[in-house]
């Protein structure tokens, strides 16, 4: 049995999956993107998280703060419906960005 604070820890790092998961079914290239939640809060557990897709080696992100905890995946291999549109508008400013800078992801 997995203790709360585990839980935790696996339900993040799957969000962090599936949003790499979400970045490769739009053809970017995961290796040049980072993906990070609640930079700077600490550790959690938070009940509202702050997402940030940066591409580090051009210097460009975007963040959205205030999702609830509740949208990220809890190991069922499917991606709420909230979570995975919030994901997509993310990429797409991210990838907009780049083209604007001349750079492709």
């Amino acid at each position: 049995m997995q203790s709360a604070e585990q839980l935790y820890e696996v339900v993040m790092r799957d969000a962090r999956e599936d949003i790499f998961l979400v970045a490769a079914r739009r053809a970017i290239d995961i290796r040049r993107i980072k993906v990070e939640f609640d930079v700077g809060r600490g550790p959690g557990p938070h009940a509202l998280h702050t997402l940030t897709i940066s591409a580090p080696d051009v210097d460009l992100m975007t963040t959205k703060e205030d999702i609830p905890h509740d949208w990220l995946p809890v190991s069922t291999g499917f991606i709420d419906t909230r979570f995975s549109r919030l994901v997509e508008a993310l990429l797409g400013e991210l990838t907009d960005k780049a083209q604007r800078a001349g750079v492709f992801l």
